[in-house]
Formats: C-alpha cells, sequence, structure tokens
C-alpha cells in the first residue's frame, strides 16, 4: 500500500483553525477528575486476599511434593531396571522382568523346554544353537510369569 499524495489546502486550514481554538478551551475540573477516577478503578493493580495467597503456596508445595515424588519413582525403577540388566549381563543369562514379585508373594519356579523360535519372536537370542530351549519361568500367585531365565 503506498501513501497517497494529499494537497487539499482547504481542509488543512481548517483543521488547523480547529486546533487553535480548541487550544483555548479547558476540561471542566469535576469531569477530569471523573475520567481519572474511572481510569484508575479500570487499571487498578490486583490485590491478593491473604487467603489467596495462602491457597496458591499450598497449591505450590503440593504440586512440587508430587514432582519430588514422581521423580523419585522413576529413580528408583531406571536403579532397578539397570540392576536386572547388569545380572542377566553378569550371569549369561536374559532376564525378561514383569511385574515385581511382592514381599511375601508365593511364587513357582517351572523350567520347561520351549522351541528357539518361541524365544526369537519374543525378542529374545538364545545361548545354545539347538532346536529347543530350557528356560526357567518364575510363575506368581495368579499364574502370570514374573521373570524367564534362559540359557542355564
Amino acid at each position: 500500500m503506498t501513501p497517497m499524495p494529499w494537497h487539499d489546502t482547504d481542509l488543512a486550514d481548517a483543521l488547523d483553525a480547529l486546533r487553535r481554538d480548541d487550544a483555548h478551551v479547558e476540561t471542566p475540573p469535576h469531569v477530569e477528575a471523573a475520567v481519572l477516577a474511572a481510569w484508575d478503578r479500570a487499571h487498578a493493580p490486583h490485590v491478593d486476599t491473604r487467603a489467596g495467597q495462602v491457597w496458591r503456596r499450598m497449591g505450590a508445595i503440593a504440586a512440587s511434593v508430587i514432582v519430588a515424588a514422581g521423580l523419585g519413582q522413576l529413580g528408583r525403577e531406571l536403579q532397578r531396571t539397570t540392576q536386572a540388566s547388569e545380572l542377566a549381563r553378569s550371569s549369561g543369562t536374559v532376564l525378561l522382568v514383569g511385574e515385581p514379585i511382592l514381599r511375601g508373594e508365593p511364587v513357582r519356579v517351572v523350567r520347561m523346554r520351549v522351541p528357539a523360535s518361541t524365544l526369537i519372536a519374543m525378542g529374545v537370542r538364545s545361548a545354545t544353537d539347538g532346536e529347543h530351549v530350557d528356560v526357567d519361568v518364575i510363575v506368581g500367585e495368579d499364574g502370570i510369569a514374573r521373570a524367564i531365565r534362559v540359557g542355564m
């Protein structure tokens, strides 16, 4: 968009005369005071009540406690996973850990011979080259496998 040249001298003269006439006009003091008061009311700073400050601080504390608890849980899970993978590397076996075994939960160790293709389908590579592989499965009280040990 380009500005258009403006050369209307009559309009410029009329606006200049209006500016000169308006320069002598004063706003009455009561009108000026009312306008300033309305401005101050519309733009007054928000004042927090004491109760609002307390609830905001309590919310911030609760949020930080929740974040700290979540980070602690994440750290424990990472540590447990790291320890399980180190154990698997050091013992020459692979441990696939499901849900953790609860303290005092009765478990059974089931030894079975499975086709090597079954382990490959699960993403586990067997240490033996045979057609079948011996595995130990730790089964929880609910009948769900908690861990599998391969290549004894």
